[in-house]
């Protein structure tokens, strides 16, 4: 039997590659005689760069970890994988993440992506032609000004003064004159490629300070100053670059970050998962499979908006392979599902259990319920699993 095993991450719990480890070995329990592939799967924000560094379908990847500017300022340190010398992989999140920040110590009027623009700066200095970027997981709304500021663009005030602090999105509403002269030129001779998984636009009540302002600390009168100043950004670049991209899906990702990519380096915004299943090769795995395993902490009906087990799920829909979907819980709208892919949705817990212990035992509660699905499965010895 060939099994591919392509897990999420359970966050807080255990990384994409533990997953796929802990089913894998429950699988094995049962049986030896197994074909098994094991996949560790992203939807193109954070663990993008886990699950690439560690998938079968990619030789020839390098990793690195370069000292960037944290949201607030701060140093971090950031990965950064190439392929083969030619394709950079950098992930948002770990330059300019949310999670880089204690829930009480967020002020995303105070964030920047200038950290974003010096990891593409290395990419660049190592002569990458391909850079491929996933936002999700933002701390910023600054609409990439910051990211455009590392690459050296020169943002100037109302005085005609240079900013050179690194932009936020309070800044934006005291944009007067953008000087591109000294932008690094190696970006226009490169393909960037971004993974974007909400299709919101740069502004208003579905924008990207209105929606996800709030998460990143902003209360009501900050979101307003935001998007005054977003605003005002927006008609500066619009001017300046002749193309207005506020109104595309996608520009209001991680904090107007998405139009921001657009301007500045002409960017493609791509469907996180659907780029993820792409750079794996995952095809080549899911059509000759007879079952697939999918799984994340939780399942609900708005996992089918580009989540990743359910972009695993509508591939291997289309070759007619079954595919079982392993989560801690999944809501009662979650059987939605059935209807994108998931043939049946097993939960981890054997029984009342907190979150804590959950989280915890996630690899244990992996495993063992991956051995009773697999002997629940074979226990047909003339049980047709794929159609």
């Amino acid at each position: 039997m060939k099994i591919v095993i392509a897990l999420d991450s359970f966050k807080g719990s255990c990384s994409a590659r533990l997953a796929c480890q802990a089913v894998a070995e429950g699988f094995k329990r049962v049986s030896s005689e197994l074909d098994m592939t094991l996949l560790p799967i992203s939807d193109g924000g954070e663990g993008l760069l886990e699950s690439l560094e560690n998938s079968p379908a990619l030789s020839g990847v390098t990793p690195y970890i370069f000292s960037c500017t944290g949201p607030y300022g701060s140093k971090v340190d950031a990965g950064l994988l190439v392929l083969e010398g030619k394709t950079a992989f950098i992930e948002m999140a770990q330059c300019c993440g949310l999670e880089l920040v204690q829930r009480e110590h967020r002020r995303v009027e105070n964030a920047s992506t200038y950290g974003l623009g010096e990891m593409v700066k290395h990419a660049l200095d190592m002569g990458c032609s391909r850079i491929v970027i996933g936002i999700g997981g933002s701390a910023t709304n600054d609409g990439g000004a910051g990211f455009a500021q590392a690459l050296g663009a020169q943002f100037y005030d109302k005085n005609s003064q240079l900013i050179e602090t690194p932009i936020c999105g309070k800044d934006l509403i005291n944009i007067a004159k953008i000087d591109f002269d000294k932008f690094d030129s190696r970006a226009a001779k490169v393909e960037f490629n971004v993974s974007c998984d909400v299709e919101n636009p740069l502004l208003g009540k579905n924008g990207a300070t209105y929606v996800y302002g709030p998460q990143k600390g902003a209360d009501q009168a900050t979101l307003d100053q935001l998007e005054i100043g977003m605003a005002h950004y927006v008609k500066l670049m619009s001017a300046i670059t002749g193309k207005d991209v506020s109104l595309e899906a996608g520009s209001g990702a991680a904090g107007g970050l998405g139009a921001g990519l657009r301007w500045f380096v002409s960017a493609k915004l791509e469907k996180g998962i659907d780029l993820v299943l792409g750079l794996l090769g995952a095809k080549s795995y899911i059509q000759q499979a007879d079952l697939v395993i999918v799984g994340e902490g939780r399942l609900d009906s708005q996992s089918a908006n580009g989540k990743a087990p359910v972009g695993v799920a509508r591939m291997a829909s289309h070759y007619g392979v079954p595919v079982i979907a392993l989560c801690g819980g999944y809501s009662e709208d979650s059987r939605i599902l059935y209807q994108h892919g998931i043939t049946a949705m097993w939960s981890l817990c054997p029984g009342p259990v907190s979150l804590e212990q959950a989280m915890t035992n996630g690899e244990r509660y992996l495993a063992d319920t991956a051995e009773n699905l697999l002997r629940t499965v074979l226990a047909n010895p003339n049980m047709q699993i794929k159609p």
